[in-house]
């Protein structure tokens, strides 16, 4: 009796645990878990969503869809769901099942060079969990699929192998919940995340946010600053990953919510700041937010601006070294005369073999103050380095060199290095530095001629739609930043980069602010498409013409100029009879001259007189003219320089920007002839006697403190020539070939480090510095002797350019890199006239022009022809682009008839 007494015990006992066991793991599985204790701490960045339908459906209509579906990753997903769906249970049931359900997508760094992604899918109901049932029993049956399991640290992990496609996945349930990636490393660490004691979730921060809940939000956006640098090293190089770092440690985590319109993408929200020593955070310490006051002098080529907003600007510098190195005291003055805002852009290249121009704009409290401060820190280095101060006159402003390597690390901290001597100006209330002079010119430049952020259109819209004060902003322009990002993007990367350049030259302005609300960055993501609302489809893009009729037959180009009054755009052309006309912007008539003779080479203009407007020189052959805007010779013109010379091209310098000219022309012999404004011939130029006829215009560089003068000649010899025509050491360069066009310089802080390339008839591609030193030959792919080579400078004279090779009737063009562009066939074998258009960003044209049937056939930068048809046109053409509208005026000639055609690039 007892024996059966404690038999009976014991057995209800085991009944009594097991039941009780069983409970609890049905508990266990009805308890609903918070999907975000899943993730791991390593994830960089964590979408929730709960309306996938609406979102795909959305992102269909602003276009965005039809881009992001062509990419490599997405295709693989869409093969991968479309395999899924043909087992599971029903008709597009798997679509059906994930509607409408808060999912989270995890994406983590992999290794060294991979990125993984992680699924985490609720199952809330029977009738989901019978769906997932089923769909699983389906995928061991199908012939399409191989699965396999294995036990990991108490969890059944199971692998799924897509045999078509050849692409797997590893997922498990826990708690009614599907934990799913391509990445087993990284279900493995999920597991091991579940095994701790009470995992915590990453979003501790932002319990209490829920953005999904507000109209119009497709999803959460979690982001991991801690861990972003590891996902953006993948893909950029070695080189930019201390200043990603640095940057990123503002703030250490962020929720951000997700919103769709037709031609932007906005995500807004809140970050934590950073509270580890010696974060970017730490150093600035902020409070109030400040305006973007810079944009007024901001350059339209901008690839990449960082500007910071602080009330206190030096906290940028912090912490500065113990030491205490020389000129301190001066350069710590300095710095406390800072306020408000500093700035640094990298202006657009056009090679990925360039380095970007960096200038970096400060915002002070006295400009006086920081004048003085300015001359004394000069005196103190040319003292100390036993040399003499630098300084020009640049127009109305005074450029000084300060031979400080990192001067500005040294004002402004970590961020603004990679300056080996500093080239400063006071533009207004901001002090502006650069690295080279040349760039400091021309960022005076545009500012005098506002190509500014302020007026630009396209900016300014853009604008708008950011944060007007904040503590940290990034804005990105990835057209100008094309090649800066191919330039410092991993190779292994940069041919996905190529293949989606469309998408992202589409969506082109990016920015990213931060500011500062309470304890929090109120933080904004803003990526926009331009807008194109004037650009219509279905019709012919040459639709609206203005033609004028010409009683003599038009023999030159369409000569582009600029109105001497408002500074519009116009043209210049002349009849066979010699008579010079001005056509207005509006495509009318305006002064004539009747010459009597032709022009030779271009028209140049210069700012001239009390009043400042605008002149017109021109040479004929044997003279130099200069009317004003009703067509006179102004006092001292013409210049008659013999009836027996034949003048070739007529050059116009400024060598100081205070409108002192100096006007060179060039003969058929290979002379050059100097004179200034009031006719006086310049000693050493009377004649400065070459070799050989010049291929192209003589060229002005201003190097330093040094004036070269840059002849080629067509035997293939190139001087450097100073002002009283010397010819510099090292020069003559001999190319040992002939050569049909100029050359392009890339100007550096003295002659050493100026390179300047030119090209041969043969294609030989040939770089040398202003030392005489050839530093790099290239050969251009020649399929045969008939194959030649010229050199083609963008249209306005800037630094970029292309090569034309021409070929039988052919003619293949080849980038900076020398890279090909695109090649084309034409109807006859006559050489062609090759122009190039580069207005910055994607606004780039050719034009060729095929001088027998008098045919301009005119392409976008990927070899489109824009408008699928030829022009009629005997003379080179002059493109304008106007950036307020978005649009192109194309001037051309044909016969006895000058066309005006306004056109809009198709997207």
């Amino acid at each position: 009796m007892p024996k059966r007494i404690i038999f009976f015990f014991l057995g209800f006992v085991v009944i009594a645990l097991l039941v009780y066991f069983g409970f609890n793991r049905w508990k266990d599985s009805r308890e609903r878990i918070d999907l975000w204790t899943l993730v791991p701490e390593c994830a960089v960045l964590v979408l929730e969503t709960n309306n996938h339908e609406a979102l795909i459906e959305h992102l269909r209509e602003t276009e965005l869809w039809q881009n992001f579906s062509v990419l490599p990753f997405a295709q693989r997903f869409e093969e991968n769901m479309a395999s899924l769906d043909s087992v599971a249970p029903g008709s597009e049931r798997l679509s059906r099942f994930l509607n409408e359900k808060s999912i989270l997508t995890s994406i983590h760094v992999v290794g060294k060079s991979d990125v993984g992604f992680v699924y985490y899918v609720p199952v809330t109901s029977v009738g989901e969990l019978r769906f997932v049932r089923t769909l699983t029993e389906n995928i061991t049956k199908s012939t399409l699929f191989e699965e396999s399991t294995r036990d990991y640290e108490d969890m059944l992990l199971t692998e799924v192998t897509n045999t078509s496609l050849g692409s797997s996945f590893t997922y498990f349930t826990y708690r009614n919940n599907i934990v799913l990636s391509p990445s087993p490393v990284l279900v493995e660490e999920i597991v091991r995340r579940l095994n701790r004691t009470q995992p915590t979730s990453i979003i501790e921060n932002f319990r209490n946010t829920k953005y999904l809940d507000q109209p119009d939000v497709y999803a959460n956006v979690f982001v991991n600053y801690r861990a972003l640098p590891e996902l953006l090293g993948l893909f950029l190089a070695d080189e930019v990953m201390p200043e990603v770092r640095y940057l990123s440690s503002l703030c250490q985590s962020a929720m951000l919510q997700l919103k769709l319109s037709r031609d932007k993408i906005f995500l807004n929200g809140f970050s934590v700041p950073e509270s580890l020593k010696g974060s970017l955070h730490q150093a600035m310490q902020p409070q109030k937010p400040q305006p973007l006051g810079v944009k007024a002098y901001l350059p339209t080529r901008t690839a990449m601006l960082l500007h910071f907003g602080l009330e206190d600007i030096e906290r940028l510098r912090l912490p500065q070294p113990q030491k205490q190195a020389a000129y301190a005291a001066t350069i710590d003055s300095l710095a406390d005369s800072f306020s408000q805002e500093a700035a640094l852009a990298y202006l657009e290249t056009n090679s990925i073999n360039a380095k970007p121009e960096k200038v970096a704009f400060i915002h002070l409290s006295n400009p006086a103050l920081t004048a003085s401060l300015l001359k004394s820190l000069s005196q103190q280095v040319a003292d100390t380095r036993k040399q003499s101060t630098f300084s020009e006159q640049y127009g109305n402003y005074t450029i000084r060199r300060l031979n400080v390597p990192e001067l500005p690390v040294r004002l402004l901290g970590s961020v603004f290095e990679g300056f080996e001597q500093s080239y400063v100006v006071l533009v207004d209330n901001y002090l502006v530095l650069t690295e080279e002079m040349i760039t400091l010119r021309g960022l005076l430049d545009d500012i005098s001629e506002e190509n500014v952020w302020i007026k630009s259109v396209a900016q300014k819209a853009f604008l708008e739609e950011t944060l007007q004060e904040a503590n940290f902003s990034l804005y990105l322009n990835t057209v100008n930043a094309w090649y800066i990002l191919n330039r410092y993007v991993e190779d292994v990367e940069r041919d996905d980069l190529l293949q989606n350049v469309a998408l992202i030259k589409r969506f082109s302005q990016i920015s990213l602010q931060f500011s500062k609300v309470e304890q929090q960055y109120y933080t904004s993501l803003v990526i926009r498409r331009p807008d194109r609302s004037n650009i219509t489809t279905g019709q012919d893009v040459f639709a609206a013409e203005q033609v004028l009729q010409f009683d003599s037959r038009l023999e030159t180009r369409p000569f582009p100029i600029q109105n001497a009054l408002d500074r519009s755009r116009e043209v210049v052309v002349q009849d066979s009879a010699g008579v010079l006309f001005n056509i207005t912007s509006n495509g009318r008539r305006g002064w004539a001259d009747t010459l009597g003779t032709a022009v030779r080479g271009n028209v140049q203009q210069i700012a001239y007189g009390p009043e400042n407007k605008l002149r017109y020189l021109f040479a004929t052959a044997n003279r130099i003219h200069a009317i004003d805007n009703q067509g006179q010779e102004i006092e001292n013109f013409p210049f008659n320089l013999g009836d027996s010379l034949d003048l070739q091209h007529l050059a116009v310098f400024d060598y100081e920007n205070n409108k002192d000219y100096r006007l060179l022309v060039d003969d058929n012999m290979g002379n050059l002839f100097m004179y200034d404004l009031r006719g006086a011939p310049i000693q050493g130029w009377q004649p400065r006697r070459m070799d050989y006829k010049l291929a192209a215009e003589p060229q002005h560089l201003r190097v330093g403190n040094r004036d070269v003068i840059l002849v080629v000649l067509e035997n293939g010899y190139i001087y450097a020539l100073n002002r009283r025509g010397d010819t510099y050491p090292g020069f003559p360069i001999n190319l040992n070939a002939p050569v049909t066009s100029g050359a392009v310089a890339r100007i550096g802080s003295d002659l050493r480090s100026t390179e300047v390339t030119a090209v041969t008839r043969y294609g030989n591609v040939v770089t040398f510095n202003l030392q005489g030193k050839t530093l790099k030959r290239e050969q251009l792919p020649r399929p045969s002797k008939r194959a030649l080579f010229n050199l083609v400078p963008e249209s306005s004279g800037g630094r970029s350019y292309i090569i034309a090779r021409q070929e039988q009737g052919q003619v293949t063009l080849f980038d900076q890199d020398m890279k090909e562009l695109f090649s084309k066939r034409y109807v006859t074998s006559a050489p062609k006239i090759v122009q190039y258009f580069n207005f910055g960003g994607a606004n780039s044209l050719i034009a060729v022009t095929e001088t027998g049937p008098q045919k301009t056939y005119l392409y976008d930068s990927r070899g489109n022809l824009i408008g699928n048809r030829t022009l009629e046109s005997s003379q080179p053409v002059t493109i304008y682009f106007n950036e307020a509208s978005n649009n192109y005026s194309l001037f051309k000639v044909f016969r006895r008839e000058l066309k005006k055609i306004d056109f809009v690039l198709p997207d």
